[in-house]
C-alpha cells in the first residue's frame, strides 16, 4: 500500500478526531527542526522516504500509547538518542552466538526507533536499502530479534490504526498473515479513558 502526503494526513486527522472522542488529553509530541533531520540524513548516507520526513514534521502528534502494540510516538532527540544506546550496547558486549553458533542480531545504524512502549521496546524504521525500507518493525530490547515488518511503511501504520480505530476490528492483520509473531489487537478504551490494545485470538 503506497499512501500519498494527502492519504498521510488524512489517516493522521482520522486517528486525532477519535482521540478526541474516546480519550483523555494527552501531550503532543514535537515537531522535528529541519536542522537535526538534514543531520540524520547525512549521518544515515540516504535521504528519508517521504513518509518518515512527514512523520517527525507533522504537528499535532499525540504523545501517548495510541498505535496499536501501546506504543507512543517520540521526539526526534528522544528516538536519536535510544538509536544512540542501542547501537552502544552491542559495542560494549562484544560479538556473542546464539545456540546455532551464529551471531545474534544487532542493531543497525540505518534502523531508527519512532515509538516507544511501557516496557523499553521500540518500534524502528529500517532505511537501509532494500525491499524493507521504510518499513516499520517493532524492536524487542532484550531478543534484539528483527523479525518480519508490522507495517510496509509509517504511511500504513497510520492508515491501519485508523481503520482499526474507527471500526473497533483488529489492526496488523496484514502481518499476521504474512506469518509475523505480533497477534493482532483492538483498541479498548477503559471508564478512565485510558486507551490500551488488546491482543486478539489468534
Amino acid at each position: 500500500m503506497t499512501l500519498n502526503d494527502h492519504d498521510l494526513r488524512n489517516a493522521h486527522d482520522r486517528i486525532n478526531a477519535w482521540l478526541a472522542g474516546h480519550h483523555q488529553h494527552a501531550p503532543v509530541r514535537p515537531v522535528a527542526a529541519p536542522e537535526p533531520l538534514r543531520a540524520l540524513e547525512a549521518d544515515l548516507g540516504t535521504t528519508l522516504p517521504a513518509d518518515i520526513h512527514r512523520w517527525w514534521t507533522m504537528a499535532g502528534v499525540s504523545a501517548d500509547f495510541w498505535i496499536p502494540g501501546s506504543f507512543a510516538p517520540v521526539a526526534l532527540d528522544e528516538a536519536l538518542e535510544t538509536r544512540e544506546i542501542w547501537l552502544l550496547v552491542p559495542e560494549q558486549e562484544g560479538i556473542t552466538l546464539d545456540a546455532g553458533g551464529h551471531p545474534e542480531p544487532r542493531f543497525h545504524p540505518s534502523f531508527l526507533p519512532i515509538a516507544m512502549d511501557p516496557g523499553g521496546d521500540g518500534l524502528i524504521i529500517d532505511l537501509r536499502s532494500g525491499d524493507s525500507q521504510g518499513a516499520v518493525f517493532h524492536w524487542d530490547h532484550e531478543t534484539w530479534n528483527l523479525g518480519l515488518p508490522l507495517w510496509e511503511s509509517v504511511a500504513s501504520m497510520l492508515q491501519d490504526t485508523a481503520n482499526a480505530l474507527e471500526t473497533g476490528t483488529p489492526a496488523l492483520l496484514q502481518h499476521a498473515a504474512h506469518g509475523g509473531h505480533e497477534h493482532p489487537c483492538i483498541a479498548v478504551v477503559d471508564d478512565t479513558g485510558e486507551l490500551s490494545w488488546q491482543a486478539t485470538a489468534p
